[in-house]
């Protein structure tokens, strides 16, 4: 099995979510949710490192038009940091309303730590353009399992 790892960022001013994928980079999963401070570039080294991570995705916002907003210069710096540092591909992915869709979650109504859920969104996004969308394995479930269930949903 090729292990495939991908970190998410969700770059933001005062803080950054992070999100991993899995081993065969398929699924996003968040990861934490750290400052935005002096130790952020050597703090996401360090994950990196730990995680051997191949593929950073970072998300690169963007306002209701499309176009790279104010904090979208700072995450592409930020991901230029951490190639000059460390030998994995960094790569952008538009940011479209991720944190709008984390606040959906349950639980995460009213929640300002949401940045990890958004990372993750981000990533997922990614990974689903390209693996294509994860779906269930259809010889995974048998007919037995299908009729059980539709058995259930009838009463």
């Amino acid at each position: 099995m090729l292990v495939m790892k991908y970190l998410g960022i969700d770059y933001g001013s005062k803080k950054v979510g992070f999100a991993q994928s899995d081993d065969e980079g398929r699924m996003a999963f968040p990861l934490m949710i750290s400052p935005n401070d002096k130790s952020l570039l050597k703090d996401t080294i360090e994950v990196i490192r730990a995680m051997k991570i191949n593929v950073i995705v970072v998300g690169e916002s963007v306002d209701s038009k499309g176009k790279p907003n104010a904090i979208a210069k700072e995450a592409r710096k930020f991901g230029a940091q951490i190639e000059s540092v460390v030998d994995v591909k960094v790569v952008f992915e538009k940011e479209w309303y991720s944190t709008v869709e984390a606040r959906k979650q349950p639980g995460k109504e009213d929640s300002h730590e949401v940045d990890d859920q958004a990372a993750a969104i981000v990533l997922q996004r990614y990974l689903d353009k390209v693996n294509g969308p994860v779906i269930a394995d259809e010889e995974a479930v048998t007919d037995d399992e299908v009729e059980d269930d539709n058995a259930k949903d009838s009463w």
